[in-house]
């Protein structure tokens, strides 16, 4: 079979690897023509430029001033080596114009595409042309040189003038004739055919040598083996006799036999041993169903062989021990339910008392801060009456300084009414004088007669004048004296006014003083009251605090009694042995709800066991069913 693959495949491998092994060496020719141009553009046409002593043109044949450029260099040489096995050729997009009427096929097309996205890579294609096989393979010509650039955008007739380096050129295209190859290899694979069936018959008659020598003691062999597989191990191996590798094999199936008949007699064995120890199995699975129900009263009787014997002793005194364990925790779980009682009646009557403390301790709290404010309000008013007090005074002392003023000054006018009343006195006297000298002017014209009648009127006159001089003196001296006692009443009402302010500013000075204490003693109990309103707040937070300690050891009583009834139903289910027995729940019930309660006790659980309580109770059930 191997050499029939081989014959089929190997042909086509050796072509396709000359195939490739031809691929590589046009892309190294392809490779060799880019690195001589690139050469002769560096060396010779950059030297030829520098120089200026030649042209670069396409038309170079027949002109010895002129060099062929170097893509027109290409297309000479592939011209010269067209009749070798291997031709190369340029072409491109953007041709000159002495190449522009060349025709391009399909192959040159898909090259420049292929090229134009990976200048990188290659393309090759093999195609059958008059009889005769070609292999196309194609190269990326790009602009590789500043030399290379600068020429093609400045030589003339060049089909583009914005050449870039780097820029995707034309395509190099190496086609190299396979049919010598090919038919090099088309005679390797034929010579390889004809070996591979001289092989292949040589082979043939090798295995029908070997069949008739080796697989019929071998059948023989597989028939003894099917016998001992199926279990008959009394079958007389045959071949255990001959001296050669079959021989070994029955010798093997020899001994495996005797080893099948061995481990025969200890399954046998086995098997006994595995019903002793099922029985021992049913026996303490019953055992530990019973367990499993609560049921310690009932050990295992039946006596088991060998070394499973102390495994019943083991299991009859693990029963004994559940059973004294099971009798005291009934024994605690009723103490713990009598003490879970009472503590939860305690609980019950402390959280009454301290609710009610808390209660007067938020009331004491509520009238001190009332009585505080009152207090802090009279010490204000205090304060302020103090105030007013001083202005008061300051006032008094005000008014006594005017009254001693107004004293001096009635003093001053009494002065003044005595100088007035002597001025009056001396116009009096001027007008009692005046009046005794017109009269005498006036004696004195009658006695002129006629002549001195003018001098009488003007005598009669000036007497008149003085009369009401003497007239007015007299009004305002009586004026002045009028005035004069009204000064001296005033005197004495304003300096009664001044004993009377001077006794009011002594007044005022005592109820200041009576004020600032009364002020001073209301801070006092003010702070006194805001300390002691500090302490009894504080004394009711930790009342608060307190309450709040009780309700949850109120909380943890009932929960324990709860647990406790839960622990006797559930200890209630057990059968210890020796006479004992556990309480019914009927019983744990009555003998743990004899203590009252100060409230209903599923109502006061409803408000004040929390969720995870009731959790933690519930797990603890499960511990106890698994138990």
């Amino acid at each position: 079979m191997g050499l029939l693959v081989a014959g089929l495949f190997l042909p086509s491998t050796i072509q396709n690897n000359a195939i490739s092994a031809a691929t590589d060496s046009a892309r190294q020719t392809a490779n060799q023509i880019k690195a001589i141009r690139s050469y002769y553009t560096k060396y010779v046409i950059g030297d030829a430029k520098a120089s200026g002593a030649l042209s670069l043109g396409i038309d170079h044949k027949g002109d010895p001033a002129t060099i062929p450029l170097p893509a027109t260099l290409v297309h000479d040489v592939s011209n010269l080596v067209a009749q070798e096995q291997v031709s190369f050729s340029l072409y491109s997009p953007y041709p000159f114009e002495n190449r522009a009427d060349r025709p391009t096929d399909n192959f040159m097309e898909q090259a420049w595409e292929t090229l134009s996205e990976n200048p990188e890579a290659s393309f090759q294609q093999t195609e059958t042309i008059n009889g005769s096989t070609f292999l196309r393979v194609a190269v990326a010509d790009q602009m590789s040189s500043e030399v290379c650039v600068a020429c093609h955008n400045t030589v003339a007739g060049s089909p583009k003038t914005d050449w870039q380096l780097g820029d995707l050129r034309g395509v190099i295209e190496v086609r190299r004739n396979l049919d010598t190859v090919l038919g090099t290899t088309q005679a390797l694979s034929r010579n390889l055919l004809i070996g591979f069936a001289v092989m292949g018959a040589l082979l043939i008659a090798v295995c029908i040598m070997v069949a008739r020598s080796v697989i019929r003691p071998i059948e023989r062999v597989c028939t003894d083996i099917a016998a001992v597989s199926s279990g008959n191990l009394e079958t007389e191996v045959i071949s255990a006799s001959r001296k050669d590798e079959i021989g070994k094999i029955g010798k093997a199936l020899v001994e495996l036999q005797t080893d099948l008949q061995n481990a025969r007699i200890g399954e046998d064995r086995r098997a006994a041993l595995q019903q002793e120890q099922h029985d021992v199995v049913q026996h303490l699975s019953s055992g530990l169903v019973r367990l499993s129900r609560g049921d310690f009263s009932q050990p295992i009787d039946v006596e088991f062989s060998g070394a499973h014997e102390k495994l019943r002793l083991n299991f009859n005194q693990t029963i004994d021990t559940l059973s004294g364990t099971v009798a005291q925790v009934v024994e605690a779980s009723q103490s713990i339910g009598n003490g879970a009682t009472e503590i939860s009646q305690a609980s019950d009557d402390l959280s009454h008392r301290t609710e009610s403390q808390a209660a007067t301790l938020e009331q004491t709290a509520a009238a001190l801060d009332q009585m505080t404010a009152s207090v802090k309000a009279a010490a204000e008013g205090a304060r302020s009456v103090e105030a007013t007090m001083e202005e008061a005074q300051q006032e008094a002392k005000s008014s006594g300084e005017v009254v001693a003023n107004a004293v001096a000054a009635m003093t001053e006018i009494s002065g003044s009414s005595s100088h007035i009343g002597q001025i009056v006195t001396v116009i009096d006297d001027i007008a009692f004088q005046t009046n005794l000298l017109a009269l005498n002017a006036g004696v004195e014209a009658a006695r002129a007669g006629e002549a001195g009648r003018g001098f009488a009127v003007v005598a009669a006159e000036v007497r008149g004048l003085a009369a009401r001089s003497s007239e007015a003196a007299m009004e305002i001296k009586a004026l002045i004296s009028g005035s004069a006692e009204q000064v001296g009443r005033g005197v004495d009402l304003v300096g009664k006014a001044g004993d009377a302010l001077n006794s009011i500013v002594g007044r005022v000075n005592q109820i200041s003083e009576l004020v600032s204490d009364i002020t001073e003693g209301a801070v006092e109990q003010s702070t006194g009251l805001a300390e002691i309103n500090i302490g009894v707040t504080q004394l009711d937070q930790v009342t608060q605090q307190n309450a709040a300690m009780v309700e949850q050891s109120t909380a943890a009583g009932h929960l324990l009694k709860a647990d406790a009834l839960k622990l006797t139903q559930v200890v209630a289910g057990f059968k210890i042995q020796h006479g004992l027995s556990s309480p019914t729940p009927q019983e744990t019930t009555a003998a743990t709800s004899e203590p009252s309660v100060a409230h209903d006790y599923l109502d006061w659980e409803d408000e004040a066991v929390p969720q995870a309580g009731l959790a933690a109770t519930g797990s603890g059930d499960s511990k106890w069913q698994d138990f």
